[in-house]
């Protein structure tokens, strides 16, 4: 009930006035407790020069990589544990025994016998999250209804097969609880442990601030913290929403509209978005260090641009008549009367609006050349499919994204980072730009007869289906070929060449679009193309990485 959900906010909120409203009454000491309100300052300061922003990065991480390395196996161990008496029996006498012990009190060990550097402290984390995952998993396996398995057994079903289709189901619900326990408690280990031997991460920050009586900066951390757990906490919640739906049987009254605005906003598209400001900042950490703030809201202003632009696309698309139930496209919630056409306009609007104030902000710290970049961004999304001449509806679709959602984009992200204009950086954007057109390409190659029908000047139209096929075939090629003629002339480096991985993929995808015609047999090439560009670009910046540790 919307009240309920009210309720929920109040007792924080209560808590933040009563707080502030006692600090400054004088009830409480502003030296030794400060009110919220400097304690946002401080926050907002710390997250400004990317110094708590890299704290809270280099701890996630430790937190990241200790979890999966004591999670994984314990899940195993445990489920194996829980089938097998012997092993059992070996087991869970130990982890029982180990399992109260502090695990604070082995980090002097461990620094014994690993050093006092980053092998320790995630080695620490491994060993707390081993324990209480591996209890939790024999656990949640034992109270598997043993008829199930003699089912299993009666089937011929051998120890493997019992695995995967019965313990690990079954038990997969206090598996997951077991995670979030266990995360919760590496979150609170990790800051424990960097209060020793840590020259960075959010607990020694805590405890620098400490020693310098920076009360407000301390506690500024203290509640990034709890921001931290707290998408920790949501991200799990959705592990388990996907794991074990039917513990979600009961669907809450906000769900349905949240689902229309997830199919409106589409946000399986945003690797687009997110692909190329990844790979500039990735390529300008190969000049320099890397500004951590800027890169986040970099991503989520580039983020915002694109939802702006699905929504606006689906919007004129809808005024103008080219949307419609034979259109096998992503834009059904107005066809379905899921949404009003006004709500999506506004909704675009709004996150243009969004990605315009990030800009505003980064133009502010690094000059007018973004914003150029950005308000022609703007444009180029808005008048996507708006206006008499929308660059959709005159075949210069794919020329608009493989320029903005490449080099542009790469461009910008690298010189929020490097504030010089460096070609090296656009030269690198083109294999991304060619997986990106080739995106929208397959789009207009899959709806070329209704596009016909309804007068849309594609690309595809314009060259007809042979000619749209050579296109597409061109710049799904194009991306690999670029990446081979880049590294050859020493404009990329050579791990980026794992990207080559995906060439089976583009291949498949490239059969499907010479063989078949009809919309619904394109359509997966459509998703595959989306899936390409994920993957693609994902390993094109994993390569640039791999290089900058090199």
């Amino acid at each position: 009930m919307p009240q309920n959900r009210w309720l929920s906010w109040l007792s924080p909120l209560l808590l933040v006035v009563l707080w502030e409203g006692a600090v400054q009454l004088g009830i409480l000491n502003r030296i030794f407790i400060p009110p919220p309100s400097e304690v946002v300052v401080a926050l907002i300061k710390g997250l400004a020069d990317g110094s708590l922003l890299a704290d809270v990065v280099i701890s996630s991480e430790r937190i990241a990589l200790g979890f999966l390395i004591g999670a994984i196996p314990a899940t195993v161990l445990g489920i194996w544990s829980g089938l097998n008496r012997t092993v059992y029996l070996l087991v869970r006498p130990l982890a029982t025994m180990l399992y109260p012990v502090p695990k604070i009190a082995l980090l002097p060990l461990v620094i014994v016998v690993l050093g006092i550097g980053e092998v320790s402290k995630i080695a620490t984390v491994a060993l707390s999250v081993f324990l209480m995952v591996v209890i939790h998993t024999i656990g949640g396996v034992m109270q598997v209804d043993q008829r199930y398995f003699e089912v299993g057994r009666l089937y011929g079903a051998n120890q493997r097969t019992l695995f995967r289709t019965v313990a690990l189901p079954a038990s997969l619900p206090a598996i997951i609880e077991g995670w979030k326990l266990a995360m919760g408690f590496a979150l609170t280990l990790i800051v424990g442990v960097e209060f020793v031997g840590a020259s960075n991460g959010i607990g020694y920050r805590i405890w620098q601030s400490y020693e310098l009586y920076a009360i407000a900066d301390m506690m500024a951390a203290v509640c990034l913290i709890a921001a931290l757990g707290w998408v920790i906490t949501l991200g799990l919640d959705e592990v388990e929403r996907l794991l074990v739906p039917w513990r979600h049987t009961v669907k809450e009254s906000r769900m349905p509209l949240l689902k229309k605005w997830w199919g409106a906003v589409r946000p399986w598209s945003y690797t687009a978005a997110i692909v190329p400001v990844l790979l500039g900042a990735a390529i300008a950490a190969q000049q320099g260090g890397l500004n951590w703030l800027w890169l986040v809201l970099a991503l989520i202003g580039s983020i915002a641009i694109q939802g702006g632009t699905n929504l606006m696309n689906d919007y004129y698309d809808y005024k103008k008549g080219t949307d419609t139930p034979a259109v096998k496209g992503t834009g059904g919630a107005l066809l379905r009367g899921e949404m009003t056409p006004q709500q999506i306009f506004w909704a675009g609007i709004l996150a243009f609006a969004l990605g315009s104030a990030i800009g505003l902000y980064l133009v502010s710290v690094t000059g007018p050349f973004i914003l150029w970049l950005g308000l022609c961004s703007v444009a180029v999304g808005y008048f996507y499919t708006a206006g008499p001449f929308a660059l959709a509806y005159v075949g210069l679709g794919e020329v608009a994204v493989f320029i903005f959602m490449g080099p542009v984009m790469v461009l910008g992200s690298y010189y929020l980072q490097q504030p010089v204009i460096a070609w090296p950086a656009i030269w690198a954007a083109l294999p991304v730009s060619f997986v990106v057109a080739a995106i929208l390409h397959a789009n207009n190659l899959r709806d070329i007869d209704t596009d016909i029908l309804n007068h849309k000047r594609t690309l595809a139209t314009m060259l007809g289906r042979s000619g749209a096929r050579i296109e597409y075939y061109v710049l799904v090629g194009g991306a690999f070929v670029s990446v081979l003629l880049l590294v050859a002339l020493g404009l990329a480096p050579w791990p980026t060449l794992i990207s080559f991985a995906m060439a089976p993929l583009a291949w498949r995808l490239m059969r499907t679009a010479a063989t078949e015609e009809a919309a619904e047999k394109l359509h997966p090439v459509l998703r595959g193309s989306a899936l390409l560009h994920m993957r693609f670009g994902m390993l094109y910046v994993i390569g640039w990485v791999i290089a900058l540790w090199i």
